[in-house]
């Protein structure tokens, strides 16, 4: 697969620079094809007032073969004008039967002419017109410059596909990154629950006249360490479906209040066990929303499992919310030791622990609280960690209804 990435970046950039270099080389030609193309029909205009002067306000001037100026309709004295062989318009005409020059300055009066020569070799004569280069001669052959404007249109574009499939690149990268950390941490975790498995399963084995009382130990502690991998698993695999973000959002009609009060009550012994008061007197009949249940029941409950596992000396969780025309916040409070502050940045990490050794007698993950914020952003909102004043956890989560 990297290799195949790796082709196929190496043909797009081969791909882009041949359409950066024929976007710039098709706008450089068609300016200067543009400009060519104004400046004849204005020498083919000049051209056919050579043959008959049909405009006494161009000044025509009559050159021989060897140079020199026979007649001129603006200057008498033609004999102060100088030898015109070697003027570029008359060296074509001479060649081909027809020149032109541009913007020459005129050694006579100063002025800036567009010179067209037409050559006669039956007459032995050089006919040319002259029109100086007047504000609307210059308007007229001001080269347009649409073809500049469609060639950096083009780029442009090229510079967003560029910088969008960079962005894409970037979070595959990102995508590939995460995942490849979380098989390596998953392997990592699974270790230790599959050794300590192998450990007591390989005693069994090994000593068949054990007591009963240490074989059901052992198959107590196989159980125990084949439930935290069965959740790990379980966690893992609800954290691979949010991956995948081609998964659409369902349609289906749920009540968030009503997953919240069976969470509550699904977990109120552990509650009073810890001597921790739940409290939901503020949470609303009724939360409805679209989305699939079992995913803000995931949600929910691993923000209940974490304060139970975590919230050392709390008295009390509170569940609030808030409610407004497109989105729902909620806030799981409790008054437990909170959390260090170095710590608050990274609770949505997988398998992040404050506390490692802790975390792992307790049977925890280390997912839950990515799920969380996993939810809640495919949801179109967030999740966030902050200490409670006077001590304690809070955790917000937003969720787009």
């Amino acid at each position: 697969m990297y290799k195949k990435n790796k082709y196929i970046n190496y043909l797009f950039g081969i791909a882009t620079v041949m359409v950066v270099v024929f976007t710039i080389s098709f706008g450089i030609y068609e300016y200067q094809r543009e400009h060519a193309f104004r400046c004849d029909i204005l020498h083919a205009q000049l051209q056919l007032n050579n043959f008959k002067r049909n405009d006494p306000s161009i000044r025509m001037t009559i050159i021989d073969t060897l140079g020199n100026v026979l007649f001129d309709s603006r200057e008498k004295n033609t004999a102060a004008m100088g030898n015109h062989l070697k003027r570029k318009e008359v060296q074509e005409a001479l060649r081909n039967g027809e020149g032109f020059d541009i913007k020459r300055v005129s050694d006579t009066n100063g002025e800036k002419y567009f010179y067209s020569a037409t050559y006669f070799p039956e007459r032995g004569e050089i006919v040319r017109s002259a029109v100086p280069y007047s504000t609307p001669l210059t308007a007229s052959l001001e080269r347009d410059y649409t073809f500049f404007y469609y060639t950096a249109g083009i780029l442009a574009l090229v510079a967003v596909v560029l910088y969008l499939r960079s962005r894409l690149s970037d979070s595959e990268q990102e995508k590939q990154r995460i995942k490849r950390q979380l098989t390596e941490n998953a392997a990592h975790e699974l270790k230790t629950p599959a050794a300590t498995i192998n450990g007591y399963l390989e005693t069994l084995v090994d000593n068949p006249t054990m007591p009963e009382a240490k074989r059901s130990e052992f198959i107590e502690r196989c159980y125990k360490q084949s439930q935290r991998m069965t959740r790990l698993l379980t966690d893992m695999s609800v954290l691979t479906q949010l991956d995948e973000a081609n998964i659409p959002r369902p349609a289906t009609k749920i009540d968030a209040a009503r997953i919240l009060r069976q969470i509550a009550e699904e977990t109120s012994t552990q509650f009073a066990q810890r001597n921790i008061c739940l409290n939901m007197s503020s949470l609303p009949d009724q939360l409805p929303m679209l989305g699939d249940s079992s995913l803000i029941y995931s949600l929910f409950r691993n923000i209940f499992s974490n304060t139970l596992a975590y919230a050392a000396g709390a008295t009390s969780f509170e569940v609030r919310v808030k409610a407004s025309k497109d989105s729902y916040v909620f806030w799981f409070v409790d008054n437990g030791v909170g959390v260090s502050s170095e710590h608050l940045p990274h609770l949505f990490e997988r398998f992040y622990r404050t506390d490692k050794g802790r975390s792992r007698s307790l049977g925890g993950t280390g997912l839950g609280l990515a799920i969380v914020k996993n939810i809640a952003v495919r949801y179109g909102g967030y999740a966030t960690a902050a200490n409670t004043l006077g001590g304690g956890l809070t955790i917000e989560v937003c969720l787009q209804i």
